[in-house]
């Protein structure tokens, strides 16, 4: 077993050379031995050996004593949800989200679908590589469940607004989102043209990372073929999606989490919303104005979690690379609660969607996430420390939450570290396009340009 498995806050690696049978086993009894759990929820998604690592991390956890309820192929939305609604001691999902198809991993949950701190992770790695677990004396039993029905029945009761009457494109990519576009989309006004939704781990049409503009192509050319009024895509688990408008371009992912957060914090009597650092500004515009108030985290889906658990003030939280968290669903994130929460949001309105990315492009001009090689991660520290010496004398607020944020009024950048690769991400926002070419160019070329000592 490779140690490098061991992400942030989840496990994943390259089937079978750094994750395999034997290490799947080893994760099943040592989260049983962790969690101290008397029950475990696994589910897995579509990857070809994603079926033979639940099956032997299954036995890891029945060897060591606990119950095991399989709830089979699912989404991994549908496993949060699952896991949060049964009130076990944790669970385990088998997936590797969005990577190509020679990935595989698991997700492990606690109580309430609650994701592990960095510290939890450690400390499971920490059983898991010091193989200091002893067999139970009795074994577990294995139940098996199907949770379809609960969660499309939870989905389809959030939907409140009546849908506007669009032609819409719905891709799963093969992945898990198959498994309940035709349930949860039928007979609410849509006309849905599905693609993709055949379940397999090969993944013969396109990787199912929403991010990469290459896997959105054959979603654009159908809706531009369909005359299609917009595009959904979901991620190899769906619990991420992406919307495309009717000329295929993507729909930036801050004007979709205003969208969602506006209907959400005029709909509710909670009025907080949360998103990460590199959010675009129309976010806290359209909140503030909706009567809302605005929280932020470092980046990653799992700090949005945890503060959305401690704060039940919050309504929604949301992420720039399509993952939305809601309240129904635990504070866990769901691409397709979110495609029918969006198209109820943009049902609410009185402009059309098109009028609204119109007016967006206008008034908020956002650099898409660069990243910049580093052959030494020390000399991303010098960096930021360059950078922060610099603006710090130029009158720009200075915010260090996820690496370095520089506000000024009209224009803001944030630049970090990778939590996963050798890299610094920059992002920028600035309210006009010259002032937007203007800062792009300076920063990236301090970036490219700064002298380390």
């Amino acid at each position: 077993m490779q140690e490098s498995i061991f992400k942030a806050y989840d496990i994943r690696g390259i089937y079978p050379d750094e994750l395999n049978e034997k290490v799947a086993y080893k994760i099943g009894q040592s989260f049983t031995v962790y969690s101290k759990a008397s029950e475990i929820m696994v589910g897995y998604d579509a990857r070809i050996s994603s079926l033979a690592l639940r099956e032997a991390m299954i036995k890891g956890m029945t060897d060591q004593g606990a119950n095991v309820m399989d709830i089979g192929f699912c989404s991994t939305s549908c496993f949060y949800y699952t896991l949060a609604e049964s009130g076990l001691e944790g669970g385990i999902m088998v997936t590797a989200s969005h990577a190509s198809k020679e990935f595989n991993g698991f997700k492990p949950m606690f109580r309430d679908a609650t994701p592990p701190t960095k510290e939890q992770l450690l400390k499971l790695k920490k059983i898991v590589v010091e193989d200091h677990v002893f067999l139970a004396d009795t074994k577990g039993k294995i139940i098996k469940k199907d949770p379809t029905d609960d969660y499309v029945k939870m989905v389809r009761n959030s939907l409140k607004e009546k849908i506007k009457p669009l032609k819409v494109v719905m891709d799963s990519g093969n992945g898990t989102a198959g498994l309940y576009i035709e349930k949860i989309f039928s007979n609410i006004g849509l006309e849905v043209i599905p693609i993709f939704t055949e379940l397999d781990g090969n993944f013969p049409n396109h990787e199912t990372n929403p991010k990469l503009p290459e896997n959105r192509t054959k979603l654009a050319e159908k809706i531009i073929l369909e005359k299609a009024d917009l595009g959904f895509m979901f991620d190899g688990d769906a619990d991420r999606m992406c919307v495309l408008d009717r000329n295929g371009d993507l729909v930036d992912y801050s004007l979709v989490m205003a969208l969602i957060s506006e209907y959400l914090v005029k709909n509710s009597s909670r009025k907080k919303v949360i998103h990460e650092v590199r959010t675009s500004r129309i976010v806290r515009d359209w909140v503030e104005k909706a009567g809302g108030t605005i929280g932020i985290t470092e980046c990653w889906t799992i700090p949005i979690k945890l503060e959305m658990k401690a704060n039940r003030e919050i309504v929604f939280g949301g992420e720039t690379s399509g993952h939305f968290m809601f309240r129904d669903t635990h504070e866990s994130d769901d691409g397709i609660f979110g495609t029918l929460t969006f198209l109820q949001a943009i049902s609410a309105k009185k402009e059309t969607i098109d009028e609204i990315i119109e007016e967006f492009k206008k008034k908020y001009f956002v650099l898409e996430e660069i990243n910049f090689a580093m052959a030494n991660m020390d000399e991303a520290d010098k960096i930021l420390e360059k950078f922060e010496d610099k603006y710090s004398d130029g009158g720009g607020q200075i915010v260090e939450i996820d690496g370095l944020s520089v506000v000024y009024p009209q224009w803001w950048f944030n630049l970090r570290k990778s939590q996963s690769e050798p890299l610094i991400r920059l992002n920028l926002e600035a309210d006009s396009q010259s002032l937007f070419n203007e800062k792009k160019e300076e920063i990236i070329g301090l970036i490219q340009n700064i002298e380390i000592d």
